[in-house]
């Protein structure tokens, strides 16, 4: 039985409290807000060396918008992480958990093979799902969930045409890895345009995922007439062949796509690396980036990631980093955090990024250009922008030129 002393106290203690509240002031009623979860599928383990560069990429970003005061008046982002082991069914298996935790959205694996195979799942579940996988045959066709962060396969193998052309190179040798979604697809549709650009394939290799012994790819390469060597390769087969196509001698230069474009492949292949030429954003060379957009949101964003991992961004960090950004701006867009809300918001969503300048719409899913995508070559263990890069920058190629 509730006493005349006690119901005046707890009328008491409530004014206490509110009045305390009332003090503590807006940072203690944006902490009362529940918070926006967003989900990552990350490779923690497996054969995939890029998980944990792209989920401090998207930890970054998440970091820097929580220290912003949030999204929609006040609620702070909170990331979830599932590791996908580099292999599909564990991969469903992490976004069924991510689905379970209530996330709104979700940065989906850099390792394409899984993001291919999720799709039915994530359109199931109907929660947008930003790819960080390069394989083109995530939006195209369309789906009404997934989008791509990543630069896309078509798009660098197209570049990567231009920037040969441009050498003058017209005799191609490529070689491929046959496991990876990525890379085959990629080499597929740069295959499609080799008459476009005038260059003729003399030689084709394909190896697989554990190849160990690059002999008789390198013979052929060799043997071939080609004046260049085109590498779609990522992950242990890239290193393999880097060391051994070095220790051969060919002599021809290697073009190779953005899948080594991390300072983890640097490190493991030492001085075999020097001279290749390779596919990747603007953001992994954020140093050299023109004055615009783009080029301070790359250098901003290059600043942060140095501050807390001693080292520049890799493209698979930049990927993680964007993808967040791009969920951020469409939940800000829709008003809502809901993921019929977000999906909404992306198609349509114009913004400029570390990456380039993303304009989805409801037949665009990947959101780039191929004025998007710069060629680096690495020089004294480091990559730098090409000349042929930074010629075709300052002659107002780049990302923001395109409307």
């Amino acid at each position: 039985m509730t006493t005349g002393s006690s119901r005046p106290s707890r009328v008491a203690a409530l004014l206490a409290g509110l009045l305390s509240l009332a003090h503590a002031g807006p940072a203690a009623a944006r902490e009362a807000l529940p918070p926006i979860v967003i989900g990552q599928l990350s490779s923690r383990t497996g054969n995939n060396p890029a998980g944990r560069e792209g989920e401090n990429g998207a930890m970054q970003a998440v970091a820097e918008i929580n220290a912003a005061g949030g999204l929609l008046g006040g609620r702070r982002l909170e990331l979830h992480v599932e590791d996908d082991q580099t292999q599909v069914e564990p991969g469903i298996a992490a976004l069924a958990r991510l689905v379970g935790a209530g996330a709104s959205a979700v940065v989906g694996s850099s390792f394409s093979n899984i993001s291919l195979a999720i799709i039915p799942h994530v359109e199931q579940a109907g929660i947008p799902y930003l790819s960080t996988g390069a394989a083109d045959g995530q939006v195209d066709p369309v789906r009404p969930h997934v989008f791509m962060t990543s630069l896309a396969g078509r798009l660098v193998g197209e570049q990567l045409l231009r920037f040969l052309r441009d050498r003058g190179v017209t005799r191609l040798a490529v070689v491929y890895d046959h496991d990876s979604r990525f890379a085959s697809s990629g080499w597929a549709k740069q295959r499609t345009l080799l008459d476009r650009y005038g260059i003729a394939l003399v030689e084709e290799q394909a190896v697989r995922v554990d190849t160990k012994d690059f002999g008789a790819t390198i013979a052929a390469l060799r043997g071939s007439s080609a004046q260049a060597v085109m590498a779609w390769l990522t992950g242990p087969p890239a290193v393999g062949f880097t060391r051994a196509y070095v220790a051969a001698q060919v002599g021809l230069p290697v073009v190779v796509s953005h899948g080594v474009a991390s300072g983890a492949f640097l490190r493991e292949t030492g001085a075999a690396s020097e001279g290749l030429f390779v596919a990747t954003s603007i953001a992994t060379l954020a140093d050299e980036a023109p004055a615009s957009a783009v080029g301070d949101a790359a250098r901003a964003m290059a600043a942060g990631f140095r501050r807390d991992h001693g080292q520049g961004p890799s493209q698979y960090a930049v990927d993680g980093y964007v993808a967040i950004r791009l969920i951020a701006a469409a939940i800000e867009r829709g008003g809502s955090a809901s993921p019929a809300a977000i999906r909404d918001a992306l198609e349509g969503l114009t913004l400029a990024t570390p990456q380039g300048v993303y304009r989805y719409t409801a037949d665009d899913h990947a959101g780039l250009d191929v004025a998007d995508i710069a060629v680096a070559r690495v020089k004294d263990g480091r990559f730098t922008l090409s000349d042929w890069s930074r010629r075709q920058l300052g002659a107002g190629h780049g990302s923001e030129a395109r409307r």
